[in-house]
């Protein structure tokens, strides 16, 4: 599903603070809309948007009791959706839910934007409205300057609009049977998963991009777990190109397809299918014996693939993840026997 953002337009929107409900921080409310001008709405809307312009990975509400009417958030914003809730009194109860699920020592206190976006374009005939949730937690020092007959400033804190916001949601109306579809950004501090787990209560939707992105993982940790302790780190590096190169090459995935381009020129087709069902059982991942390559996930795996090769003797050598035959042609890798020491060896025409 393609999203755009760009001219999506904030129809409503509230601003409050939620403190940290351990340490008895009290929470200030909206009591009413946060009304924008024209000028401001067009410097802030591109903040809020920010966080899921290259973010497609898409949650879904969830409860443990299978029930998702029990998730508070989904409820919440089903009733505004439906327009049987004002949107002051949502935004209300969204900072009460978030202040319950704040009792964690670590967790900021923040100020809170609450909007609803309207004219957010899926690529359907028409376009829908969303929810957006805002958590704005680490201020910046600044200089804030004023002119007289003297120049003073003052060392104040704020809030940059071209820096990261902490932590985002986008809740948009589609599917709502199943949860909705969610755009979730956070920071990555240890606190964090309080915002997926415990306040949104979200999981990964199992579509395509779920399943590219969980099998690149699945073959990376078996080439650093499996290949790295056997064969070395020149042979882990040819065999996750590979993989990335099979996976680029071919529309559709099955385990067939991986077997007989990847796997079967290791000889580790038993291996990993044996290492597939220890991985599936412990991380509760399910993998799907056929899917559609996501395009989008691939290049954001690809990225966070290292394959340098880190020397003792303060060298590196770095592979180009794009051409793993380079590796199998002009990287030989052997043992010196009057020096006691392994050693690499790298052909080229030229130095670039």
């Amino acid at each position: 599903m393609t999203i755009n953002l760009k001219h999506a337009v904030i129809s409503k929107l509230t601003l409050q603070f939620s403190g940290n409900k351990l340490r008895e921080e009290k929470n200030i409310y909206a009591g009413d809309l946060f009304h924008l001008n024209e000028k401001e709405e067009e410097e802030i809307q591109p903040y809020f948007i920010s966080p899921f312009k290259k973010n497609l990975e898409y949650y879904q509400f969830t409860h443990y009791t299978q029930d998702i009417n029990f998730n508070i958030l989904y409820s919440l914003c089903k009733d505004v959706f439906e327009d049987t809730l004002d949107f002051v009194n949502f935004s209300d109860k969204v900072l009460d839910h978030l202040y319950e699920r704040s009792n964690h020592p670590q967790i900021k206190k923040g100020e809170i934007f609450i909007a609803l976006f309207s004219d957010i374009d899926v690529g359907l005939e028409s376009k829908i409205c969303g929810i957006g949730v805002f958590k704005l937690e680490n201020k910046n020092k600044f200089l804030r300057f004023k002119h007289s007959d003297i120049v003073e400033c003052a060392i104040q804190k704020g809030f940059r609009l071209d820096s990261a916001i902490d932590k985002a949601c986008l809740i948009l109306n589609m599917h709502k049977e199943s949860g909705y579809k969610i755009l979730v950004h956070d920071d990555a501090h240890v606190e964090s998963e309080y915002w997926k787990k415990s306040f949104l209560e979200v999981d990964y939707i199992k579509d395509d991009s779920y399943q590219t992105k969980s099998y690149i993982n699945l073959l990376s940790d078996f080439s650093q777990q499996v290949i790295f302790e056997e064969k070395g780190k020149k042979i882990q590096t040819e065999f996750i190109s590979n993989c990335l190169q099979i996976f680029n090459e071919n529309e559709t995935m099955t385990e067939e397809i991986l077997d007989r381009e990847l796997l079967e020129n290791y000889n580790l087709v038993e291996e990993f299918k044996s290492y597939k069902k220890v991985y599936s059982e412990n991380s509760g991942i399910e993998f799907s014996e056929i899917f559609d390559v996501s395009t989008n996930a691939l290049v954001r795996e690809k990225r966070k693939i290292k394959t340098d090769i880190k020397l003792d003797t303060h060298f590196q050598i770095k592979l180009d993840i794009n051409k793993p035959e380079a590796s199998e042609d002009f990287l030989e890798q052997g043992y010196d026997e009057e020096r006691k020491m392994f050693y690499y060896k790298v052909f080229f025409n030229s130095e670039l």
